[in-house]
């Protein structure tokens, strides 16, 4: 098992919210099949109602999820990407991404997921992201390892950046930022990595976190995204940073994650793509 055990830490507590969880989202996961044919990008006229089809979307699952929780939690803090007017909770705050991957969503591809991960104290310490196309449950508490269902999983062992296969994303918001996208990726081709870009960083994270891939770098990243897939990535024997390779805090918005043997490089390869934009 991976992971380390934190201060003061309730685990009983922690895992009673995580096992709450795991019971509501395949349910909520079956309405989002139900539903997905009707908010099909087809049924939509123009870019406007295509942004109308992916907030029904997530507004058909967050509210539902935030209420069930609520039975239970009551006194607990939630912010979701939907609705981000709650004041924080001294202990418990819940980040929670009822669809990511909202675009995929609405064009009918499977590679969109539902993420909830529990902050205890402002420290992420358990996460749940679940799958439905393919009845997928990644999960983690911190300091008891990550799972995928029932079966632990853990990151890749490979070590050498031209073998490697890293994801990465496009923010929404990305006009003023686009020279800074092109030059790492013009970095990152350089080094011969395969690159991929599944739409998700939640389920990025979560196949960095089972091998599937080896590393990722993304910009735009929103707390909700970050909270319970970083659990899952750490307790997979992961790591991640910001681009300097500080401490992650899932407050920031730009993020690296690794299978740990490639994070030094990956933060080079940045590095790099900064110094040929003439950013320090």
């Amino acid at each position: 098992m991976h992971g380390s055990q934190i201060a003061e830490f309730p685990f009983e507590e922690i895992q009673a919210r995580l096992q709450l969880t795991r019971e509501i989202l395949p349910s909520l996961g079956q309405k989002l099949l139900q539903i997905q044919p009707q908010l099909h990008i087809e049924n939509s006229a123009n870019s406007r109602s295509d942004l109308a089809l992916m907030n029904r979307a997530d507004q058909e699952i967050e509210g539902p999820l935030i209420a069930s929780l609520r039975e239970t939690f009551s006194d607990d803090t939630y912010h979701a990407e939907m609705d981000d007017a709650a004041e924080d909770n001294l202990d418990f705050t819940w980040w929670i991404d009822a669809v990511d991957g909202t675009r995929n969503f609405i064009h009918g591809l499977p590679l969109y997921c539902m993420s909830v991960g529990l902050s205890f104290r402002e420290t992420p310490v358990a996460g749940a992201v679940y799958v439905p196309v393919m009845g997928e449950m990644y999960w983690a508490i911190s300091g008891s390892g990550a799972f995928k269902n029932d079966q632990p999983i853990s990151v890749s062992r490979i070590g050498e950046m031209d073998r490697s296969l890293v994801a990465t994303g496009l923010p929404y918001e990305r006009k003023e930022i686009i020279t800074r996208l092109i030059s790492d990726i013009s970095a990152f081709v350089s080094s011969g990595t395969g690159l991929r870009r599944t739409g998700s960083v939640i389920l990025d994270l979560c196949y960095v976190a089972e091998g599937r891939f080896d590393a990722l770098w993304e910009r735009g990243v929103d707390p909700w995204d970050s909270c319970a897939a970083s659990v899952i990535l750490k307790e997979a024997g992961g790591r991640l940073s910001g681009f300097s390779g500080e401490i992650f805090d899932i407050k920031q918005q730009d993020l690296v994650a690794s299978n740990g043997i490639l994070h030094t490089e990956m933060l080079e390869i940045l590095k790099q793509a900064r110094e040929i934009e003439g950013i320090n």
